[in-house]
């Protein structure tokens, strides 16, 4: 007579009994019933080769994994570091969601029927390219408040050395008359590194529109004309000459950013 269903071994117990876990008097107990169960036993193998053929749909998926898409991503996050360990912690955070998600989609979509998918025909998947200098700049204002400029002194000496020691990062003549722009004060012209490449900002106070800021980087990019974008609540002009990107970002009026980067572009890039 088989015993009641209720005093069946459970999964839990019998992974535990594979795995040489179960306790003693369990261990002792399922034997017994091993002995005299053929459908327990034909379970219990069951669970020892593994009910469903994983390691095969995983073995398809590691073969088509995008390793150069994925390394770029990480050495993305880590060139973040040149920006700040604020922005390091928060990129290597969504590097490591984006990566666990790109995983997990395409494990779905090795491992889920596709019954839209014809016989033979091949499926591409769409990847957005990564956001570039440009991101890590919005990033980065997302920080500024009119606080974090405002008690900056008006130093035009200082600033002048400060566009000198930019400048020749860049390669560029900078001086005070070439960046100044109607309405807004001068408040910093700072360097930083970004994937081993100069990236410079200029930053500016409006008392209207708050943090503006001129950014410049050695990118090596053909000339572009130029364009306009939204990113993170910011509005971004920006356009490519003679080896280098510039962008001109801020909350003030596309208008208005527009008149500047037209200023800046003649006499800067």
């Amino acid at each position: 007579m088989n015993p009641p269903e209720a005093d069946l071994p459970i999964d839990s117990d019998l992974v535990a009994y594979l795995d040489g876990e179960l306790e003693l008097a369990k261990r002792s107990a399922l034997e017994a019933r091993l002995a005299a169960d053929a459908a327990l036993r034909a379970r219990l193998e069951r669970l020892r080769g593994g009910a469903r053929p994983f390691a095969g749909a995983f073995d398809i998926l590691l073969r088509n994994a995008p390793e150069d898409r994925l390394a770029a991503i990480l050495a993305r996050a880590e060139a973040g570091a040149a920006i700040g360990v604020w922005r390091t912690r928060r990129r290597l955070a969504l590097v490591a969601a984006a990566v666990f998600l790109f995983l997990f989609g395409a494990a779905a979509g090795y491992l889920l029927p596709r019954a839209t998918e014809s016989p033979g025909e091949e499926v591409v998947a769409e990847v957005k390219p990564p956001d570039g200098w440009r991101q890590v700049v919005a990033e980065y204002l997302t920080l500024y408040t009119n606080e974090t400029l405002a008690n900056i002194p008006d130093d035009p000496a200082l600033r002048a050395h400060e566009l000198s020691t930019v400048g020749a990062r860049l390669s560029l003549d900078l001086d005070l008359d070439k960046v100044a722009l109607p309405d807004l004060r001068l408040k910093r012209a700072q360097i930083f590194e970004l994937d081993g490449r100069p990236l410079a900002q200029i930053a500016y106070l409006s008392e209207h529109h708050g943090p503006i800021a001129f950014c410049i980087i050695a990118d090596s990019e053909t000339d572009e004309p130029r364009s306009f974008e939204e990113r993170l609540g910011s509005n971004i002009v920006y356009w490519s000459k003679d080896g280098r990107g510039y962008m001109l970002i801020g909350k003030a009026p596309r208008e208005a950013l527009e008149a500047f980067a037209t200023t800046l572009e003649q006499r800067v890039s």
